[in-house]
């Protein structure tokens, strides 16, 4: 196992936990449908307010989402310089 040095490790577990958390973090956010009927009059859901649920899943969503990516960046670039 050439390739698994200490930082391959580390960013492979925030890559995983990031991961889950971009996972639920999408799952817990209502669908379009429920927020469209909403933002109608029809839902009491308070989606556009500072501080709701849904912006702090969103906020959640898109941190997750750019640490997944930016750790598997650096895992990948890691592990090719410990292979050669």
């Amino acid at each position: 196992m050439k390739g698994l040095t200490a930082p391959v490790i580390i960013f492979g577990i925030i890559s995983l936990v990031s991961a889950i958390a971009l996972i639920l973090s999408v799952m817990f956010q209502t669908t379009k449908a429920e927020s469209f009927s909403a933002a109608l009059g029809s839902g009491s859901e308070t989606r556009f307010k500072p501080g709701s649920r849904e912006e702090w899943l969103y906020k959640i969503t898109r941190v997750s989402a750019i640490t997944w990516i930016i750790s598997l960046l650096f895992m990948s670039i890691f592990y090719y310089n410990a292979v050669e």
